[in-house]
C-alpha cells in the first residue's frame, strides 16, 4: 500500500495490520522503519504493527491513516527517525510529501538525512528527491538554506525517477539551522527545458536536537576508533 508516490484508499476499504514473523525481527523493522519514513510514512507505523500478533490482526482507523501519512492528501511531514543500520550506520532522517503535478493529484517525496562526513567534524546533510517523469529530463538545482548559509548541493547519485545531492557543514551550521527551525530546500528548474516554477520545500529541526549529540557521539568514535 504504500509503496505508491499516490495513496488514496477506498471509503469503503479496511486496511489491517500486524507484526511480521521469523528472525531478527527487530532488525527487519528497523529496516522497515527506514523504508516507511523514505516512502512519507511516519514509521511510529511499524512500531504499531508490533503491538499486533503474527496470527492476527487490526483495522486502522481513518485518523490513524492520515496521522501516519498512509494515504497521500495536502502535505505530511514526519518526524525526525533514528536509524541504527548495519556495520555500525547511523543517520538522522525526515521526510515532507508534497502534492505536484498540474492538477495536485499526483504526490513526490522530499527525504532529508544527516550523517557523519569524512572530513570531521563536518557533518553530511543529503537531500533525496522523487522526481516526475517531466523532471526526470531535466533535474533541477538545489539549494539549501541552512540557517543564515546558502548551499548549493552537489549531486551524489541521480537515477531516472530520483535525485540525491549532499553538502558537508560545520557543527555550527547545523546548530544555526535548529535554531532557525527548519532546513529550506529550493528546486530551480532550467526555464528554457522546463517550465515548472521553483519550490521551496521546509523540513522542521524541531526535536533534531535531542539526536545530534547521539551523532556527533557517534562521528567522534569514526574518526578515532581507538575512544
Amino acid at each position: 500500500m504504500i509503496g505508491a508516490s499516490t495513496r488514496h484508499v477506498d471509503p469503503g476499504a479496511t486496511l489491517r495490520i500486524h507484526s511480521s514473523v521469523g528472525r531478527e525481527i527487530d532488525k527487519t523493522e528497523n529496516s522497515l522503519r527506514r523504508y516507511v519514513m523514505g516512502m512519507g510514512v511516519d514509521p511510529a507505523l511499524v512500531d504499531a504493527t508490533t503491538k499486533v500478533p503474527s496470527r492476527s490482526f487490526r483495522g486502522l482507523s481513518r485518523g490513524e491513516m492520515e496521522r501516519f501519512g498512509i494515504e497521500t492528501r495536502g502535505v505530511h511531514e514526519t518526524p525526525w527517525f533514528a536509524y541504527h543500520g548495519p556495520v555500525g550506520e547511523f543517520l538522522l532522517l525526515k521526510s515532507v510529501t508534497y502534492p505536484t503535478g498540474d492538477t495536485g493529484d499526483e504526490y513526490r517525496t522530499r527525504t532529508v538525512g544527516l550523517a557523519c562526513s569524512p572530513f570531521h567534524p563536518s557533518i553530511r546533510f543529503m537531500y533525496q528527491q522523487e522526481l516526475t517523469a517531466k523532471e526526470s529530463r531535466t533535474p533541477p538545482m538545489i539549494r539549501a538554506k541552512i540557517g543564515d548559509s546558502l548551499f548549493n548541493l552537489s549531486t551524489l547519485n541521480l537515477q531516472k525517477n530520483l535525485i540525491e545531492k549532499s553538502v558537508d557543514l560545520e557543527p555550527r551550521q547545523l546548530q544555526s539551522a535548529i535554531e532557525t527551525g527548519s532546513f529550506e530546500i529550493t528546486e530551480m528548474f532550467d526555464q528554457s527545458m522546463i517550465k515548472t516554477p521553483s519550490r521551496v520545500v521546509r523540513f522542521s529541526t524541531f526535536g533534531l536536537s535531542s539526536n545530534i549529540v547521539a551523532l556527533e557521539s557517534k562521528c567522534a568514535s569514526k574518526s578515532n576508533p581507538s575512544q
